[in-house]
């Protein structure tokens, strides 16, 4: 009778995990990719006043300090990141995501700008700024979108490629097929 409720229970905990309510302030991980030194997360948050909504964190981590041992290494590194708001919807959030490979098939130099929110630590969103895109061509790399945002007193810089943003496509549209009511 024991196994009997503890398979039940398994089989049921899916059901009341996806019922409870996302908390505000919090971060809901959708999919997370790592390219080079570059993080770049889909993610879906609630502000305090009940506003929701799909953000794409991009991020660049680097070492200030790395201190090798003969059995640890340890490091200090600063993280540069913004999230670039995608819409309320998953299908709004689809749109962002094809206006971005579409950017891709412009000519390099070209600029678009995407409203992005700045995090205070600690996976809290902020204030409000924007991102500004421009297609370059990298040497050996090809075409990629070079993302320059706000971080403190100075301006981050994060590439984005065509295969990345594909990823991240994927992601959303696992994410749906798992939570279809969301």
């Amino acid at each position: 009778m024991k196994r009997i409720f503890l398979t039940f229970a398994l089989a049921c905990m899916p059901l009341f995990l996806q019922a409870q309510d996302i908390p505000a302030g919090m971060r809901m991980e959708v999919y997370e990719i790592e390219q080079n030194d570059d993080v770049f997360s889909l993610f879906t948050y609630k502000d305090e006043d009940g506003t929701f909504g799909y953000y794409l964190s991009v991020g660049h981590e680097f070492n200030l300090l790395e201190i090798f041992t003969d059995d640890s290494s340890s490091s200090f590194s600063h993280v540069d990141e913004a999230c670039l708001w995608l819409g309320e919807t998953p299908a709004d959030a689809y749109a962002s995501l094809d206006r971005m490979l579409a950017l891709l098939e412009e000519e390099p130099g070209t600029t678009a700008e995407f409203p992005c929110r700045l995090t205070a630590g600690a996976e809290w969103l902020t204030g409000t700024a924007t991102a500004t895109f421009i297609v370059v061509r990298r040497f050996i790399l090809g075409k990629r979108l070079s993302i320059h945002f706000p971080s403190g007193s100075h301006t981050a810089e994060v590439d984005l490629s065509r295969s990345t943003l594909k990823s991240l496509r994927w992601g959303l549209n696992l994410d749906q097929k798992l939570h279809p009511s969301e």
